[in-house]
């Protein structure tokens, strides 16, 4: 699998080596900021993936790996590491609020996403005029300029099913997502199809409908993402979201039950044909 560039994704990695290194020394962080001479909150950072400034981080990295005793090419992919992570992100001209901010971070760094969409089309999937409609009723909060530029933001995170090194995109929609009218029935005609198009022309997308036939499942609890890496030492990490906020958790137990989960929603859910042959029906009764 091939590695996307993240800063949030850089300083997980980063974070994950330090608290390795120092914990194979049996050291504490207390220990080792006092030897260093650093504040415990700046060791606490980098090893929790926090993200530093490109004057301070990679600074300190040298300097704990010079503390560790790492040779220098260690050393130098360390540094370069905490460079990645304090650069800014193509995401950051549009201004998302931090939650959404981080996600776009992750997504843009996966090289799979398993997604389960209860009451709505997938992001990936969705079209500007949809995508307005969904996020203005939320967001009342938003100016003009602000909704414009996080439907635009949407829209340019699509770009990862395209081009060199597509996203692995896999998502199951439950069928109330199909026939629930968002805007008028011309965007949900739009939308359709073009869940119809990404389905058949990318052969990296996967598009599967859980009917209302399957009564009862284990995605009544809404949706959720799995994101996968393509760095064997990060961990999955499961996302979702709700009133209450966002939630991001990669405990090994959590995301295999949510692995589970979404694997039992795509063995209850129609096989790719089926899926196209029930959204041309609808797509045909949108006149």
């Amino acid at each position: 699998m091939v590695r996307r560039s993240s800063p949030t994704l850089r300083n997980r990695e980063l974070g994950a080596l330090l608290k390795g290194y120092r914990e194979a020394r049996d050291l504490t962080a207390a220990q080792v900021a006092k030897d260093v001479g650093l504040p415990a909150a700046t060791i606490s950072r980098l090893e929790n993936a926090s993200r530093t400034s490109p004057r301070s981080g990679p600074p300190h990295v040298r300097a704990l790996c010079s503390y560790y005793g790492l040779d220098a090419h260690t050393t130098e992919r360390l540094v370069q590491m905490a460079k990645e992570g304090s650069q800014p992100g193509w995401w950051q001209r549009y201004n998302l609020e931090s939650p959404l901010a981080t996600y776009v971070d992750l997504e843009s760094a996966a090289v799979a996403i398993d997604n389960f969409e209860a009451t709505l089309i997938p992001g990936l999937l969705q079209t500007s005029e949809y995508a307005r409609e969904v996020i203005s009723p939320v967001r009342l909060h938003f100016s003009a300029d602000q909704l414009d530029r996080t439907v635009e933001s949407r829209i340019q995170r699509q770009r990862i099913l395209t081009g060199e090194n597509p996203l692995l995109f896999h998502a199951v929609i439950d069928e109330a997502a199909l026939h629930r009218t968002v805007g008028n029935n011309s965007i949900m005609r739009e939308q359709l199809s073009n869940i119809r198009r990404l389905a058949t022309e990318l052969p990296n997308v996967t598009v599967q409908i859980l009917p209302f036939s399957v009564g009862a499942n284990p995605g009544n609890d809404g949706g959720f993402s799995v994101l996968n890496f393509a760095e064997k030492m990060l961990p999955p990490v499961i996302y979702a979201e709700g009133q209450l906020g966002q939630i991001f958790e990669d405990d090994p137990d959590e995301v295999n039950r949510v692995k589970e989960i979404f694997a039992g929603l795509a063995g209850l859910a129609l096989d790719g044909d089926q899926s196209l042959g029930m959204i041309d029906k609808l797509v045909r009764t949108l006149t």
